[in-house]
């Protein structure tokens, strides 16, 4: 058992997978972050120009930890 996890750990990635594998991590994470803000917008009325566009991608980022807020204000 310890010599199967050394030979995984052991495994040495390339930067071409290295970049892969953030994509394939990195895509459903800002979809689902897209999503959640699309429909949570309100924060955003009074906002406008840069504040608006930095405030949303803010929120696309940060989803589960305002998820997480917003589950627990309710």
């Amino acid at each position: 058992m310890l010599a199967k996890l050394r030979s995984v750990l052991s495994y040495q990635f390339t930067i071409a997978e290295l970049i892969g594998l953030g994509i394939i991590l990195g895509t459903p994470y800002l979809i689902i972050g897209a999503i959640w803000s699309m429909t949570h917008t309100d924060h955003l009325e009074h906002l406008q120009g840069a504040d608006l566009v930095v405030s949303f991608l803010g929120s696309i980022v940060s989803w589960p930890v305002l998820l997480f807020s917003n589950v627990c204000m309710t």
